[in-house]
Parts: structure tokens; C-alpha cells; sequence
């Protein structure tokens, strides 16, 4: 898995395999049910979160729907995702709500509601 490139889909199929098998989620995450877009720069990934478990991870196209969405400029979710991630770069919440190329977008009561899940979700990225 050390060869694959940083949110390509390949990375993106191994990212769905850690949040599944992730126990801890399991337990915070199991009342998680929606949708949400992860931006990347110029990338988009939609996930279908259903009673914490990630069923797809796949583009959006323009028939698709979701609750909320995560984005941010791909030097910074690179950061984000370093196994000692840099100061301020930690932490999803800091993140959107402190640095200007990061932000929620959408329903944010939807994303406030699961955000500890959210947050533990998104933290998974240091184990792909």
C-alpha cells in the first residue's frame, strides 16, 4: 500500500477499508447516517455514510446529493494527513474554522451533530 499516490481512488478504496474496520468508530459513529463531500483542490469524493459505515466513496456527478462538505486545497489536506500533521492542521475542526482555504460548506447542523464522528473519521486518514 506504501506505493499508492495520496487521494487517488486506489488510496481512496484503502481510506473506506480503515474507517470500516476502525473499532472505535464503530462505537462513536453508529447513528452517523448521511452524505458529505471531501474536496481536494480540484477533486471531489462523495461518501455514503450509513449507521457509521462507509458504504462508497466515489466523484459526484450532477445527480448526486449530499448533506455537507468538507473542502479544502489539496497542500493543505495534505498537511492534514501527514502521521505528525504541522500545527493547526491537526484537527478537523480547527482547521475549517481557522484557516481560510478550509471550510464546511452546507448543513452544518447535519455536520455538528456527527462531528466527534466526523472528526475520529476523518483522523483515520494517518493510517492509510
Amino acid at each position: 500500500m506504501a506505493n499508492q499516490i495520496l487521494f487517488s481512488s486506489e488510496w481512496m478504496e484503502r481510506f473506506r477499508e480503515v474507517i470500516n474496520e476502525d473499532r472505535e468508530l464503530s462505537w462513536i459513529a453508529k447513528f452517523m447516517t448521511c452524505d458529505f463531500v471531501w474536496q481536494i483542490g480540484a477533486s471531489s469524493y462523495l461518501f455514503h455514510v450509513v449507521e457509521g459505515k462507509v458504504r462508497s466513496i466515489v466523484p459526484p456527478t450532477w445527480n448526486d446529493s449530499w448533506d455537507f462538505a468538507l473542502e479544502g486545497t489539496e497542500e493543505a489536506w495534505g498537511k492534514f494527513a501527514r502521521p505528525v500533521p504541522p500545527p493547526m492542521y491537526y484537527d478537523l475542526l480547527g482547521m475549517i474554522t481557522r484557516l481560510p482555504e478550509c471550510r464546511l460548506t452546507g448543513n452544518r447542523l447535519k455536520a455538528m451533530q456527527n462531528i466527534r464522528a466526523l472528526t475520529r473519521l476523518m483522523s483515520l486518514v494517518r493510517e492509510v
